[in-house]
C-alpha cells in the first residue's frame, strides 16, 4: 500500500522546515544567534541539573514560572513556558482556532507562523509587509468573523523594523476584543527605540493580549528550548490543558533560572550587538544596498532585481547567511545575523568583495 495516501491533505503539501545551514569553517550568520556563548552561571545550573536528569522534570515549570512572574509583576497564573516560544504558538492556534477559521499575520514573518496554521487544518492570512514594515491596515482589513488569531513579530523577523506604540494601540482598539493577539518579541532586548510599545502596559486595557518572549536569543540558549508567554489566566489555564505533560525539560528550566539570575550581567553583549549592527547595517547601505533600519540582532538585506546570489557568492568567501527569496516587490532578499566583531569585520570583508569588487 502506498501510505502516503493516509496523509491528511493539509499536511502532504508541508515543506520540511530547513534551518540555517552549518559548514565546517564558515561564520554562520544564518540563525539569529547569538555568538557569545550561556554565562557561566548558566552551564553550571544546567550541569547541576543533569545529575538528577533521571527524574522528569517539574510539569508546568513551577519555580521558573514564579521567577519570571516576579520579573515582570504578574502572577504566577499568567505565565506559561514553553519549549521556546514556536511550542506556544502551537498551542495557542490550537487550542483557540478550529477548521474554517482563520489567523492573520504578516509576510514575510515568522515562518512558524503560517506552518502551524497549516498543520492544525486553520486558514493562513499572509499579509504583505509594506516598506519592511508591518501593513496593520491591511492585517484588519484581512480580519473577518472567522478571526481567532493575529500574530504581530515586532520587531518583525525578518525585515528587522518594528511597529512603534501609537501603531500597535491604535490597531487594537480597532479590532475585536474575542480574537487573540500575540505580540512576538522574541528580539525585544535588542530594541532601542523609545516608542516601542510596553506590552505589558497594554494587557491592562486589552485582555486578550499574549506576549511571547524567548530565552534564545539574548540570553544565548537557543539550543536548550525555553520561552514564555504573558497571558490573561483563562487562556494560560487553557494553554495547560494542551500542553505535553513534560514539555519543558528539567535543563531548560535550569537554564532560564540562571539565565534570569545573570541577566544584568548579559547586557554587556546586548549593547555590544547594537552597536555592531549598526556599523554592519552603515556598511551595507554604503555598498548601494538596500537595508531598513533594524532593532533586532540581524540586518535584512534586499538586493531588488539583482540576480546576484548573495548567497552562494558569500559562503564562497567563508560566511553563511539565510536566503530569503521573494515577496511583493522585493525580489532578491537575505537576512545576516550580527556575529562577534571579528566575524563581523569577516562579513564587511566578503560583502565589499561581492558588491563592490572594484575596491578590492
Amino acid at each position: 500500500m502506498d501510505l502516503r495516501k493516509l496523509i491528511k491533505p493539509n499536511i502532504a503539501g508541508i515543506n520540511k522546515y530547513e534551518p540555517g545551514v552549518e559548514k565546517k569553517d564558515h561564520i554562520k550568520l544564518s540563525s539569529n544567534e547569538n555568538p557569545r556563548g550561556p554565562h557561566p552561571t548558566i552551564v553550571a545550573a544546567v550541569t547541576r541539573a543533569l545529575e538528577i536528569s533521571n527524574r522528569y522534570p517539574p510539569s508546568g515549570s513551577p519555580e521558573l514560572t514564579a521567577a519570571l512572574a516576579r520579573r515582570h509583576g504578574v502572577s504566577d497564573e499568567e505565565v506559561l513556558v514553553g519549549n521556546g516560544s514556536n511550542e506556544i504558538i502551537d498551542l495557542i492556534v490550537r487550542a483557540f482556532a478550529n477548521p474554517g477559521d482563520n489567523v492573520v499575520y504578516p509576510i514575510p514573518s515568522f515562518i512558524v507562523y503560517g506552518l502551524i496554521a497549516q498543520i492544525c487544518g486553520v486558514e493562513g492570512r499572509g499579509v504583505l509587509c509594506h516598506d519592511y514594515r508591518l501593513d496593520l491596515d491591511g492585517m484588519r482589513e484581512a480580519v473577518d468573523q472567522n478571526t481567532r488569531v493575529v500574530m504581530l513579530c515586532n520587531p518583525n523577523n525578518p525585515t528587522s523594523t518594528y511597529l512603534t506604540a501609537n501603531e500597535v494601540s491604535r490597531f487594537l482598539d480597532g479590532l475585536r476584543e474575542d480574537i487573540l493577539v500575540i505580540m512576538d518579541e522574541a528580539y525585544y532586548d535588542y530594541v532601542d527605540a523609545g516608542d516601542y510599545p510596553d506590552s505589558l502596559t497594554l494587557r491592562r486595557k486589552h485582555n486578550n493580549i499574549v506576549i511571547l518572549r524567548t530565552f534564545s536569543k539574548f540570553h544565548s540558549i537557543a539550543g536548550v528550548r525555553v520561552g514564555y508567554a504573558i497571558a490573561d489566566p483563562v487562556v494560560v489555564e487553557v494553554l495547560h490543558k494542551v500542553r505535553q505533560p513534560f514539555n519543558v525539560s528539567r535543563l531548560a528550566q535550569a537554564a532560564g533560572l540562571a539565565a534570569l539570575e545573570c541577566h544584568a550581567e548579559l547586557l554587556p553583549m546586548a549593547k555590544e550587538a547594537i552597536a555592531e549592527r549598526n556599523r554592519v547595517r552603515d556598511e551595507v547601505l554604503k555598498l548601494g544596498v538596500a537595508c531598513p533600519p533594524t532593532q533586532t540582532n540581524f540586518v535584512f538585506v534586499d538586493l531588488g532585481d539583482s540576480d546576484l546570489d548573495l548567497y552562494a557568492a558569500l559562503a564562497d568567501r567563508g560566511v553563511i547567511v539565510r536566503r530569503m527569496g521573494q515577496f511583493g516587490s522585493a525580489h532578491n532578499t537575505y537576512r545576516i545575523s550580527i556575529g562577534a566583531p571579528d566575524e563581523n569585520d569577516k562579513l564587511i570583508e566578503a560583502l565589499r568583495g561581492v558588491l563592490a569588487p572594484s575596491e578590492k
